[in-house]
């Protein structure tokens, strides 16, 4: 875990046609400051956007997350070698399948277009922090899900009453 800050906090964001969403300024402050030192300031406003590797929902994350996580996969794949001691492909492909995509300075970026429909995210995204990730939901997926917790499930609830959308 980063000394710079882990993600949390939760909000429910709008997603335009294009796929544009804005990442919920908590988390967003955590994106930045969770990037490595003189990284290229460029490259600092990037999020990586994965499919999670078990639950119906799309995970965010940073640069050094990313090297983390490439590392934990690997290790595992290793671990769980099959008969000929060639590390487990599967593991690696489950958990690498991500994009960079850039966001603008109000945390505006495009979901990319693959992800998205697949986790059928539409006209909203439940985003919640998860420490060292953030997670990226369709509402109604969010509480159709038998792995989620139970918070998720009211916030996601609350937010889409609020703006009087129906689930």
């Amino acid at each position: 875990m980063s000394v710079r800050g882990i993600y949390q906090g939760y909000a429910l964001q709008q997603v335009d046609e294009k796929g544009r969403v804005a990442i919920p300024s908590t988390l967003r402050a955590t994106l930045i400051a969770r990037n490595p030192a003189g990284i290229d300031p460029k490259d600092a406003a990037t999020v990586i956007v994965g499919l999670h590797e078990s639950d119906p929902c799309l995970i965010g994350y940073d640069a050094g997350h990313a090297e983390r996580l490439h590392a934990d996969l690997a290790e595992r794949a290793r671990a769980h070698a099959g008969e000929n001691g060639a590390p487990r492909a599967q593991i690696l492909r489950a958990g690498m399948a991500a994009d960079p995509v850039p966001f603008d300075a109000s945390g505006r970026f495009i979901l990319p277009p693959f992800p998205r429909r697949r986790m059928k995210i539409g006209k909203f995204a439940f985003f919640a922090g998860m420490g060292d990730h953030f997670e990226i939901w369709d509402p109604a997926t969010l509480i159709g899900c038998d792995t989620a917790a139970d918070w998720m499930k009211d916030a996601a609830r609350f937010f889409m009453e609020e703006r009087g959308e129906a689930l």
